[in-house]
């Protein structure tokens, strides 16, 4: 994070646990805090993970930066008025609590030797019906990396009963700035054969039952969902990719996971109130 000047944490060749981003550098200090939603000063410390890769929800929280490396906070210009000071005085305390904690927007866990893991963001999390915080960026690339031909995924489910999934295919001309076209590409493009246009792959029997079983795959793989709460129960193929031009992807290709939800809402609510597994896209 550019508020902390740099690096918080690290780890060595010598002590090294995968998927941890180490832990903290001499002088930093990190905890991980169950942060009231309404007042971030209101913060209670969680519990050390008995095992990162599986934290429970209690073992989970935002993780938090103290140190010297911390920024003073956002530079203002005077020059354009007391309004313009003021918002940059928010932005101050809505990033750094009266404690002098930095906070990060990451939700993860610590174990007992203070290795850290990053499990999610907070802005991404869907919250299910029953309360329970998902994170569905490493269910997503569970499945992308199960399925190869897969481009982009997209679980919904924030408050409601279940999670369903928006995917895209591979394409021709999809680089992130463009959608792309029709034409299959990449692993895509020879992943079913006689199969080489993404209209064809929607309604491609072979395809959709390739789709189902990565979905299930992951659905039953405990390190990646570990409720059942966070389950994917239906999905649809979209007509085109996610870009930079059709809205979807910031410029740094970032998910625009709110206007992906708003563009396909309409049909988002026929996907669940199908009884299918996998919902032609209309």
């Amino acid at each position: 994070m550019s508020e902390c000047c740099g690096a918080t944490t690290w780890s060595t060749d010598e002590a090294h646990v995968w998927g941890s981003c180490g832990w903290s550098m001499p002088g930093m200090e990190v905890k991980v805090f169950k942060v009231d939603d309404r007042d971030m000063n209101k913060k209670t410390e969680c519990p050390r993970a008995k095992d990162i890769t599986k934290a429970s929800e209690e073992e989970q929280g935002e993780i938090c930066f103290r140190g010297r490396h911390i920024m003073a906070g956002y530079m203002a210009n005077p020059d354009l008025g007391k309004d313009h000071v003021k918002y940059i005085e928010d932005k101050v305390a809505a990033a750094i609590d009266a404690d002098g904690w930095l906070h990060s927007g990451d939700k993860g866990c610590m174990d007992a030797r203070g290795m850290v893991k990053i499990t999610g963001r907070y802005k991404e999390l869907i919250i299910g019906a029953g309360g329970e915080n998902i994170a569905p960026v490493p269910i997503e690339d569970n499945i992308k990396k199960l399925h190869p031909g897969i481009s982009n995924i997209m679980m919904v489910g924030d408050k409601r009963k279940f999670n369903v999934a928006l995917i895209t295919l591979k394409t021709k001309g999809a680089t992130g700035e463009f959608p792309g076209t029709d034409e299959l590409d990449g692993a895509a493009s020879n992943y079913i054969k006689g199969v080489t246009s993404l209209r064809a792959a929607m309604k491609s029997k072979e395809w959709i039952e390739s789709i189902k079983q990565a979905i299930v795959d992951t659905n039953k793989d405990g390190d990646v969902c570990i409720s059942r709460a966070s389950h994917i129960q239906k999905f649809t193929i979209l007509p085109q990719d996610f870009s930079v031009t059709t809205g979807e992807l910031t410029p740094t290709l970032k998910l625009k996971r709110g206007v992906v939800d708003k563009k396909h809402k309409a049909f988002i609510d026929k996907m669940y109130q199908s009884r299918e597994l996998y919902i032609p896209y209309e």
